[in-house]
């Protein structure tokens, strides 16, 4: 679902009027901002949160763990 709403996200700026996605920042547009860095790391950290989650054992009795 995250990864549509980026996807979308970048497909919104292209279109958007007055060419707000051809605005610069740093000699570069909001749009290839966009598409090059903040959609990809958003993506990352998205990923990385998810799998830790399911990495990280909700149950200290479920993970096989002796009891303490």
């Amino acid at each position: 679902m995250v990864m549509l709403v980026l996807l979308a996200g970048g497909a919104v700026l292209a279109v958007l009027p007055a060419g707000v996605g051809a605005v610069r920042v740093a000699g570069l547009s909001i749009l290839w901002w966009y598409a090059a860095v903040v959609a990809p790391v958003v993506a990352v950290l998205v990923t990385i949160a998810v799998l830790l989650r399911r990495a990280s054992p909700r149950d200290p009795a479920a993970s096989g763990a002796p009891p303490a």
